[in-house]
């Protein structure tokens, strides 16, 4: 392996490495192949290809064991610099468009020459870095995954190609480990697990990434938000409410226009031909006209005011993932109005809140990015220097205060200012970005958002824009995933299964229903034609957290036979306890 690798950047290289030995692979196979783009990603790295028919998954074993191949013949990495003219000649005549496209690409960015790298009889336009030959790659460690389709460049207007991805490790015990939880991933998809256990569906009829919740999801949907909206009046928010569409000046003055209009949904308003209308793609500048619906003063400071808001935005087809990626769905909102001698305790607070939550569910494995200007980009964000140093400043100083583990990256703000997001693992190390919290400084000044100060004096307010809780249709998805859709008691859809061993004991069973149903217990019965055994394996595979098998010994001392989901062992216990004990694991958010 080349001496230029470093600890942190091995794996990386070895899957860069390993895309092009894909492609060398391809070529072998399609000779005719068009090539896209094959960057190193997480545990892996992917391709895309124009090829002269469909890939079908019984191609990725035969690509493999080409790649084998080209490992096994241990062709050097080799770099070569070439003038742009010479290169755009040499990819036209390999009958390469997409290349020529990219090259040309760096020429109007100022480029002058290009570097590509050959591997075996594959040559590629490539930055680098790469190992020194093929055989530097563990063949029992590269394993060829899925195959996907994607567009050139990411536009849904351009080519179509298909895309092959691929794991790639160091060693083959590595790749076993991660193929594992692979499985275990597949196991818990929430859009697997959200079809079996009926929380929601889809529709071609209404459109791609807008879901519909079925009753079962829209009750942990409302278990939820009803627990943002308890622990939000908790913390002294005011809950608001406002329209799910606005002018479109409203989105100029907020500065999001030149940044989301292709992600804005645009409507028509009859007798208003001359007045652009969008579905709102956020909440933050309503608020901003609930607070300057009035004069402030200093004495109303921090404002918080809060709403569950339904927004739309424009994901790209080929973006959308469930309800983890909806075109539709309902943010967990809420913005702070404070003075600049609040913002740093008001910041920390909001850390707190978002601690409070998490630690509530069990969730411990999470820090916190901040996510400032990519210094060399400045121009694509709103505001001065002196707005941006101080909007830093006030973060770092409460992430600080707050004690909690977080990494800067200088790149990902807000185009109005810095943007901390909490980073969640799940049960099977899958790391999603659920919910955010804003230092803004911007928007003060775009709305004149001002109060009465102590001294007589305007001032502007600085806003906090956050969202614990992140959208009700992210949090839920990434929830399915974490508990493998057994939710805790308080979240699942149905909290007890009563299971009458015969239809004789059918009334004890609906007795038991009705007293569990006056505890505000969620309760349903399995009492078909089916055999005890399968009823049980039935409300075992819907995920209930707890059977109540009822029987004649059941019936005479009012017992229930308790069974957990997560074992077989059955308890008798007297139906007055066992429902003080569920209420009890109820209220406690167990």
């Amino acid at each position: 392996m080349s001496k230029k690798l470093t600890k942190k950047n091995k794996l990386e290289i070895i899957r860069h490495s390993t895309s092009h030995v894909l492609a060398t692979a391809m070529l072998d196979m399609f000779p005719e192949t068009k090539f896209g783009i094959g960057p190193a990603i997480d545990n892996g790295f992917y391709y895309d290809f124009g090829l002269p028919r469909t890939l079908i998954p019984e191609d990725l074993p035969i690509l493999e064991e080409k790649m084998k191949q080209i490992i096994k013949k241990n062709h050097p990495f080799e770099k070569r610099v070439l003038k742009i003219k010479n290169a755009i000649d040499h990819f036209k005549k390999a009958q390469q468009p997409h290349k020529v496209e990219l090259i040309k690409d760096l020429e109007q960015a100022g480029e002058k020459q290009i570097t590509v790298y050959k591997t075996g009889p594959f040559i590629d336009l490539c930055t680098g870095l790469h190992l020194e030959s093929t055989g530097e790659i563990d063949a029992s460690a590269i394993k060829l995954t899925k195959i996907s389709g994607a567009y050139w460049k990411g536009d849904e207007n351009r080519d179509q190609l298909q895309r092959v991805y691929g794991v790639a490790f160091t060693n083959k015990k590595e790749l076993k480990q991660h193929l594992h939880m692979m499985r275990e991933a597949k196991k818990r998809d929430h859009r697997k697990l959200g079809k079996e256990l009926e929380l929601f569906t889809f529709s071609d009829q209404i459109g791609a990434g807008l879901p519909l919740w079925l009753p079962k999801g829209m009750i942990i949907k409302q278990e939820l938000e009803k627990w943002g909206m308890e622990t939000e009046e908790k913390w002294g928010y005011k809950r608001v409410s406002t329209p799910f569409i606005t002018k479109r000046k409203l989105f100029e003055t907020s500065g999001h226009v030149p940044y989301f209009e292709d992600e804005m949904y645009k409507v028509e308003v009859p007798g208003e031909e001359k007045e652009d209308y969008f579905i709102r793609p956020m909440n933050c500048p309503f608020h901003h006209m609930i607070y300057k619906s009035k004069k402030r003063s200093y004495r109303e400071l921090p404002l918080k005011i809060a709403e569950y808001g339904t927004v739309a935005r424009y994901e790209q087809a080929g973006t959308l993932n469930g309800i983890l990626r909806p075109r539709v769905f309902c943010q967990n909102d809420a913005h702070v109005y404070c003075t600049k001698k609040q913002a740093v305790d008001v910041f920390a607070e909001i850390i707190n809140l978002h601690r409070y939550y998490y630690d509530s569910l069990g969730l411990k494995d999470y820090y916190i990015v901040l996510a400032l200007r990519d210094p060399k980009k400045k121009e694509k964000y709103h505001g001065d220097e002196e707005m941006w140093k101080k909007s830093e400043e006030v973060s770092i100083k409460a992430m600080d205060k707050a004690g909690i583990k977080y990494v800067v990256e200088n790149e990902g703000a807000a185009h109005y200012g810095p943007k901390m997001d909490f980073k969640i693992k799940s049960a099977i190390g899958t790391e999603y970005g659920i919910s955010t919290n804003q230092i803004d400084l911007f928007m003060p000044k775009r709305f004149n958002l001002k109060y009465i100060d102590k001294d007589g004096k305007e001032k502007y307010v600085v806003v906090q824009h956050q969202a614990p809780l992140g959208s009700s249709e992210r949090f839920i998805g990434f929830l399915i995933e974490h508990y493998a859709g057994a939710f805790p008691t308080w979240l699942s859809p149905v909290q007890v299964a009563i299971i009458p061993v015969s239809e004789k004991f059918d009334e004890y069973a609906k007795k038991v229903k009705l007293e569990l149903k006056n505890a505000a217990v969620r309760v349903e019965m399995y009492n078909s034609n089916n055999s005890l055994g399968k009823r049980i394996a039935e409300a075992t595979k819907q995920k209930i957290p707890y059977m109540l098998v009822v029987g004649e010994k059941e019936e005479k001392e009012e017992t229930v036979a308790v069974r957990e989901r997560e074992g077989k062992k059955q308890d008798v216990i007297k139906l007055e306890k066992f429902i003080n004990k569920i209420r009890k694991e109820i209220e406690k958010k167990e």
